[in-house]
Order: structure tokens, then sequence, then C-alpha cells
């Protein structure tokens, strides 16, 4: 829908502001009713409307305090600070205010007035009455702060209840900075023994976007705690699909059984849980190879001919070759290199010692080995970080160092069963994005620090 169609202008109104160029709200909202054409009534009507609409579309918040107004905006322009200013009744009142540009928006302070020159009682009044003034349009234009940050909060109340997400966000974000990435893997994962590698690769992947997603390929011998994991992820948290062996032997993205479409194809923004993914049948790989890739594939059969879109975030689970590993784990993958080269992120379990598998043994025997629930706030915490936007930080030196050793470990494994190649270039930016959402922040040095640890120790464990 165009600009013009938003604003509801008719036929007739259209063709006239067509023809003078007026097609957009960014035009519209710095024009004054006699520049339309439309009459002064009509014409002002459509300037308020376009301005409401422009700042609504572009304030993501607003911060009153007792001496200056935030507002974050998004794009950082001439019309949309218009707009906000209408709206915020700031064009009234500018000889009284002080309007900055900030980083991400626009600060409001009353203006300041120095009686240190004052040389008489008429000057003395003239600056009385002009701080009074400033008191007046302050105090005007903060309850119009206030009466659009409630219009925010609803709507940002109502975008989240679509996302799932019902508990109070900031309560959300406290809870989450407080615990941070490790506190996240650490705590959801506490009843995996050892694995750490495993629990912070699982993390990354949780908190990557449908968008740009981290998919996981988690390879362990039978018993590694393979089982756990994905019980840990189903009990504790939803919008999951659950697939099983069955299911991935028939067919995920097309069944070769019925010819009906699979379980990828209905699993958009869904994180997807898929056990012996080494069961995947041949006709099955390159389909899904491209919805891994891009969300996007055209499936043709006998029964089914569809252009499928489903954007997912798939954590796969699958038994080496030859069921257990020898002594060189990464020829025991035995996956199509083809959809290797599709999982940001490949680990290997750990078999439990000896102490870990006795203290498994005796919680079983003493029926001890319910799971522990996972909290409510930890389900929202990945739905609201998915909507976070990161933004980067980074040293250039960090960044060659980070992009030398991507290079190295492409070098290394590129030609190997596990399959590194030029997708690393991408899954190198959605790691660190991924952890930066997972504490509510940015990408620094710090995250991209660990983010290259996680790819460095995940890749160790394959011996070459």
């Amino acid at each position: 829908m165009d600009d013009l169609a938003i604003l509801g202008v008719g036929p007739a109104d259209r063709k006239r502001l067509e023809s003078m160029g007026f097609t957009t709200l960014e035009q519209i909202v710095q024009m004054n009713p006699s520049q339309l054409a439309m009459g002064e009534q009509r014409g002002d009507s459509l300037i308020q409307r376009a301005r409401t609409i422009l700042a609504n579309k572009n304030i993501l918040d607003i911060e009153v305090n007792p001496d200056e107004i935030q507002v974050t905006i998004e794009a950082i322009n001439d019309p949309v600070i218009i707009a906000i200013k209408d709206i915020l009744e700031i064009l009234e009142f500018e000889d009284s205010l002080d309007i900055e540009r900030i980083e991400k928006g626009i600060r409001i302070i009353p203006k300041k007035y120095s009686t240190a020159l004052i040389r008489s009682e008429q000057e003395k009044k003239e600056i009385e009455k002009r701080i009074g003034l400033t008191a007046i349009a302050y105090r005007r234009v903060r309850d119009a702060a206030y009466r659009h940050l409630t219009i925010l909060n609803a709507k940002k109340k109502n975008v989240l209840s679509q996302f799932g997400i019902n508990l109070d966000r900031q309560k959300i974000i406290d809870f989450a900075k407080k615990r941070g990435f490790n506190g996240f893997w650490q705590n959801v994962f506490e009843e995996i023994r050892g694995n750490e590698i495993v629990k912070k690769a699982l993390t990354v992947s949780m908190f990557s976007s449908y968008d740009e997603p981290v998919h996981v390929l988690v390879i362990g011998d039978p018993g590694s705690s393979k089982t756990l994991t994905k019980d840990i992820i189903v009990n504790g948290f939803k919008d999951i699909s659950l697939v099983g062996g069955n299911s991935t032997r028939s067919g995920l993205v097309i069944s070769l059984v019925s010819g009906a479409l699979g379980v990828l194809a209905y699993s958009d923004q869904k994180l997807v849980l898929i056990d012996e993914f080494d069961k995947i049948p041949e006709a099955d790989i390159e389909y899904c190879s491209e919805l891994l890739s891009n969300g996007k594939c055209s499936v043709h059969s006998g029964r089914v001919h569809e252009n499928l879109e489903s954007h997912f975030i798939m954590i796969a689970f699958a038994n080496p070759k030859s069921k257990v590993f020898g002594s060189t784990p990464i020829n025991d993958i035995g996956l199509s290199p083809i959809l290797m080269s599709r999982f940001g992120l490949v680990v290997k379990t750990e078999n439990l010692d000896k102490d870990d598998r006795m203290e498994l043994f005796k919680k079983k025997f003493y029926g001890k080995t319910e799971l522990k629930k996972v909290p409510d706030l930890y389900d929202q915490w990945v739905k609201l970080a998915r909507l976070h936007e990161p933004k980067t930080s980074v040293s250039d030196d960090k960044i060659k160092k980070y992009m030398e050793n991507t290079d190295q470990f492409f070098q290394k494994y590129s030609n190997t069963p596990l399959r590194r190649d030029l997708r690393m270039g991408e899954y190198v930016k959605r790691i660190p994005m991924a952890i930066a959402r997972a504490e509510f922040s940015n990408v620094t040095d710090k995250t991209i620090q660990i983010a290259e640890n996680i790819l460095s120790e995940s890749l160790n464990q394959w011996k070459i």
C-alpha cells in the first residue's frame, strides 16, 4: 500500500497531489496547507495525519525525566523530526525549548537563562517571564510525551503478544542481563554432565533469528545425552517442532511414502528438533539443504508442485556412521557434505566418565531423574531476544584476527567430511549476533572472543 492510500486520499485529491509530485509521507509532513492546494482545513488535516503516521512509525522509545526527554528514533531525518515535534507539541513552544540530535534520536530540554548579567528590574522581570513560559512549555511537552509513551507501550505489548511474549518486557530483560549467555546454558542444561561446547552451541542456535539462523548438528554415540538434551528443550520451551526418526526416514520436506509435504514445510517461525538426522533419505537432501540455506525451495513430485518458504532454526541429532566414534571422529560423520555445510556449528557429544555414570545410575535407581522445571522466563527470554537487533562495535584489530582465524578454519576443514565452506562468512557474523541477543547487548570485542572460542572448541573436537 502506498503512502497516499495509507493517508486515505481520495481519487481527485490523489491526482492533484501526484501532479505536484507529492506522493510520500516525508514530503507531506513538511508542507503547509496552502502548498497542497486542498483548502486550509483539508490540507491541515492531511498534514496532521501524515505527521502522526510518520512519527508513530519511527518512534522506538521515549524516556521522560524531570529535566529532559529522550526520544529514540528509527530513522533520524528532518521529516521524521518535524513529525515528532508536532505530535509532542514541541512546534508550539520551540522558543522555550532546546532540541538536540543525539546518536539514536533527539533530546528535548528546557532552555536555560542566566541571571548573572541582569542590569535592571525590567530585565529581571523579562527573564522571570521567560523562565515561567519555559516551565509551562516543558510541562506541556512532557505531558504529551507521557501520553504517547502510554500508546507506545500498548502497541509494544500488542506486538510482543503476537510473538508469544506475555510477561513484562523489562522484567524479562532484567532477568536475562543478570544471567547472560553463560547463565542461560549453565542453568537450562544443568542436568547434562560435561558437554559444555554442546550446551553453548545449542544456546547460540536458540538465540539466532529465523531470518539468520545458526543451525546446529549434534553427533553422538547412543546414550550420550542427546535424548536428555531434546527433552530439556521440548519440556522447557514453546513453539517447537519435534521430529522423530520415522519422520526423518520418510522425508522432512516431502514424504516418499505419501508424496505429501513433510514437517519442515510447516515449521515456519519455529525451532525444529530432528532425531536421527543421519537417516534422511537421499531424495530429500537437496530440498532440505535449500530450506536450511535460505528458507526457500521448489518441490516437484508426482503429487506436489510447490514453491515453499519456511524460515526455521534447526537443531539436528545424529549417530556416528559406525554407531560409535572411532579414533578419528571426523571420519565417522557419514552425512552428505552438502548438508554439513548448512550447519553453522557441528558438535560432538562427550561420553560420561565413570563418576558421572555412577551419579546417573544412582539417580535412576532412586527414581530422581525427572527433569527440572525450566521457569517460563527462559522461554520468554528467547522469544524477546530474537526481536533484539544488536549493533556492532568491534575494534579493527579484533575483526582482522577473527577473520584470519576463520580463514584458517576454512582451509583446514573445507575438504573434510566436516565441510566448512564459504558459508562460514555468514556463520561468523550470526554466532556473535546470537550471543549479543542473549544479553540484549551489542556485538563487542568480548562477544567476538566468545564466538571465536565456540567455533574453535567445536572444530577441535574433530580429529583430522
